[in-house]
């Protein structure tokens, strides 16, 4: 790539190239290449979970780096891969920001050969363009990366990257690191990606606030579109300023607010959020909800109003290849959570021939998913008859009532489990493959009275535990954060030999190192 691309992306796919020995993809901000611990998910565990690729890492870009990154599609490959990479026969070039011009220093070209970890690296550089006050575009190429090697070298020419303070760098919304172009013996054409608007000087006119919100929507990129028509473009904590998650549902959006800001500054703090949605995936109509400060008194919602477009009462969006029926406005919960996107995928994977039970089914979005991939059956569990109305809804969209596989019982959870632990003991049942556990944090019920979840999580666990087959799995979670996950998985722990945490999806990132809720993945029960 000779030149400043001047093609800005709006619409990318995020497969760039795909053949038999190959796989090359446009990654997102903010995901790892790899998970570096069990129940991780970097990007080749995506493409395995969602899109079902077998793949093999051969080459590596870090978490803050976005672009072309290339995976191995059979071992064979990756040993080819090895080679290429020692021989130093592909060439990557990157573009990246800098608050400091050093041109008039090094001129517009020059090149670092300083070794890295004892071991030669060569990068070349060049100087594009002045993006805005501060900011800088750089170029750099290289034909054996080394770790961090663009970052390292570019401290070491004296324009450490906008946003690498782990590299001399200033604090920005992210590393300002993208790889734009693969040229990869085997591969006829380079592999190109386009610029982030986050390099753009448009963008960073915009101020901070725009600059966090376009930084948030490269951290989702089109990877979720591409699977699902619900995903959240920002997480509380993304915009620094603003207390608010948004989530995207179909033609529609819904802005969540945590703080007291007034209509006006939400509005223009949104508006360049508002112009993606807009402009990327059609949405017209946005919802603002402010949430009480004490839900428990006075309800969940505190103020709500809409702008633009109003979206109907109920609508349906996609996941995969199914259906769920949501509502912005008249029910205090949506009606599909977000959050459980992956571990959805990870029990229809699974469900084919397995007897299911979905407790605190809620809207019985994990059993439409099961019965859609070959559940055996799914009993839906939930003390709410309004909930399980809703599934029943849902079982009609998705064509799945006359199958007859899901049951709905109007019960409370703690009364369920203790009947199925009788039958099992008398020998009336012989357990289950899947039991998913999803409580609230609070409820009241008139079968069993008031539930805490941080008070009833170690029977649930013992309960499921009972009625598990060994060779089953159970999906625990909670969002309730007066509790440490520790605690929790320490209970868990009690009544499973194996205890797996699993991490939230990608637009559910850990932006203040805590998880908003605690996903765990249990197997392998000591029964009694």
């Amino acid at each position: 790539m000779s030149r400043f691309p001047e093609q800005i992306s709006h619409q990318k796919p995020i497969i760039l190239f795909s053949d038999e020995h190959w796989l090359v993809v446009d990654k997102p901000y903010g995901l790892p290449t790899h998970g570096g611990d069990a129940g991780d998910v970097g990007i080749q565990e995506w493409l395995e979970l969602h899109l079902g690729f077998k793949t093999y890492v051969c080459s590596r870009l870090d978490k803050g780096t976005t672009g072309v990154l290339i995976f191995a599609r059979t071992a064979q490959a990756s040993a080819v891969a090895e080679r290429i990479h020692t021989d130093e026969s592909s060439q990557k070039t990157y573009f990246f920001l800098a608050s400091k011009n050093v041109s008039a220093e090094k001129g517009e070209n020059w090149l670092c050969e300083l070794p890295l970890d004892g071991k030669s690296a060569r990068t070349e550089f060049h100087f594009e363009k002045k993006i805005s006050e501060g900011v800088f575009l750089y170029r750099a190429t290289i034909f054996r990366g080394r770790m961090h090697q663009i970052r390292r070298h570019a401290e070491a020419s004296g324009c450490p990257l906008w946003g690498d303070v782990e590299y001399g760098g200033c604090a920005a919304p992210r590393i300002a690191l993208h790889c734009a172009e693969l040229q990869w013996p085997g591969i006829a054409k380079p592999i190109q990606s386009p610029l982030p608007l986050s390099f753009t000087s448009e963008v960073h006119r915009l101020g901070q606030t725009a600059l966090q919100a376009q930084v948030a929507y490269e951290r989702r990129g089109q990877w979720l579109s591409s699977i699902s028509s619900a995903w959240r473009i920002v997480q509380r904590g993304e915009l620094t300023n603003f207390d608010i998650s948004l989530d995207v549902y179909g033609n529609f959006a819904l802005v969540w607010i945590y703080d007291d800001s007034s209509r006006d500054n939400l509005f223009l703090a949104t508006s360049s959020l508002q112009n993606i949605l807009r402009e990327k995936h059609a949405v017209t109509g946005f919802v603002f909800r402010r949430i009480s400060k004490n839900p428990h008194k006075k309800g969940l919602i505190q103020e709500q109003w809409c702008e633009g477009v109003e979206p109907p009462e109920s609508f349906s969006v996609f996941e995969h290849d199914w259906q769920a029926e949501v509502s912005l406005t008249q029910r205090q919960h949506v009606g599909l959570f977000l959050d459980h996107r992956d571990n959805r995928r990870r029990v229809e994977k699974i469900a084919a021939g397995k007897r299911i039970a979905n407790l605190f089914s809620y809207s019985c979005a994990f059993a439409v998913a099961a019965v859609k991939a070959g559940a055996e059956v799914v009993m839906n569990v939930d003390a709410a008859a309004s909930a399980l109305s809703l599934g029943k809804r849902n079982f009609e969209l998705n064509g799945l009532s006359e199958l007859r596989i899901g049951k709905f019982i109007e019960r409370d959870v703690r009364v369920w489990l203790e009947k199925q632990i009788q039958k099992c003991d008398r020998g009336e049942d012989l357990g289950w493959d899947i039991i998913i556990c999803d409580p609230p944090t609070f409820s009241s019920t008139q079968d069993a009275g008031v539930f805490h979840v941080a008070k009833e999580w170690s029977e649930l666990a013992q309960g499921c535990a009972r009625l598990l087959k060994r060779d089953g799995v159970c999906f625990f979670s909670t969002n309730c954060q007066a509790h440490e996950r520790a605690g929790f998985e320490r209970e868990l722990r009690k009544s499973f030999s194996v205890v797996q945490r699993v991490r939230p999806p990608l637009d559910f990132p850990e932006i203040t190192g805590r998880s908003h809720a605690h996903f765990f993945e249990c197997r392998n029960t000591q029964l009694v």
